[in-house]
């Protein structure tokens, strides 16, 4: 014998909930939109086509902007960098950006070289990035400023490209370890930019040697972050944590092909111990 609680009929029951449902929906877009504000996102929407700015900065942005061709016949184009997303450096009105087209890694590289399946919007690859660096921004940590970002839509699938500030750089700390000359304050200046990101809760999908950029002449920040493709901002656990460093280790000895408890024993220990120092 079934039973209904407080003598309701299935029908409205269903009603009822469906109801409350659709009341946490409508107040989550509100939340998001609210959080966008704070966050100072604005939205251009041109039916499948959205371009996201920050305070609408630069007006009369087109959708141009994010292609090689556009900067190539200007004579803008400066440079290419070939990863798992195209990157090319560009001279714009406002100083030097880059430009990447989100291209994907490993096996789905092989199903759609480019190509993501749509969940809507605030789910998007680039969007979650944009914000992300825009937040990270807002706590003057040293990493790319988000200048624009473009999602085209195509049936059940979208592509991301993304516009954001050029870091000056003498190399990356990729190049840094291959060197025969290795200070080791850079390894220092490493290990507390890691551990400035981690004791915000930022988290890095891939942090790797190629990632780190390196300026010798920055009195600020010789030590800047870049591709924050899949990151986010997490409650801080040392699993993560640990993961992040565990990721940096494999890279630096995969390039360097010298063991971090060996040959490089004294370099890596250094940027642990000026790791963890922030954290006391």
């Amino acid at each position: 014998m079934s039973h209904i609680s407080n003598g309701r009929k299935p029908e409205y029951t269903n009603r009822f909930w469906l109801g409350i449902c659709r009341h946490l929906l409508n107040h989550l877009k509100l939340l998001h939109s609210i959080i966008d504000q704070l966050l100072h996102l604005h939205t251009i929407n041109n039916k499948n086509h959205w371009i996201i700015t920050i305070n609408n900065d630069f007006h009369g942005i087109e959708e141009q902007w994010f292609t090689q061709d556009y900067w190539m016949n200007q004579g803008r184009l400066l440079g290419a960098n070939s990863g798992r997303g195209s990157t090319w450096v560009i001279k714009s009105e406002w100083g030097k950006w880059v430009l990447r087209h989100y291209f994907r890694g490993g096996m789905y590289a092989k199903i759609s070289r480019d190509s993501y399946f749509w969940t809507g919007l605030k789910n998007t690859r680039v969007y979650q990035e944009f914000k992300l660096l825009n937040e990270i921004q807002q706590l003057n940590l040293p990493s790319p400023k988000p200048i624009a970002a473009l999602i085209t839509k195509k049936g059940l699938f979208y592509h991301n490209d993304l516009i954001m500030s050029y870091i000056k750089h003498d190399q990356t700390f990729a190049a840094f370890i291959k060197n025969e000359h290795q200070p080791i304050s850079t390894w220092q200046d490493i290990g507390q930019t890691i551990a400035q990101y981690h004791i915000h809760g930022i988290y890095h999908s891939d942090l790797n040697a190629n990632n780190i950029l390196l300026n010798s002449n920055d009195t600020e920040h010789k030590v800047h972050i870049i591709d924050f493709d899949k990151g986010s901002i997490k409650p801080i656990k040392y699993s993560w944590r640990q993961d992040n460093l565990n990721r940096l280790q494999r890279s630096i000895e995969k390039i360097s092909q010298k063991s971090c408890t060996q040959e490089l024993k004294t370099e890596w220990d250094n940027l642990l111990t000026a790791y963890l120092e922030q954290f006391n």
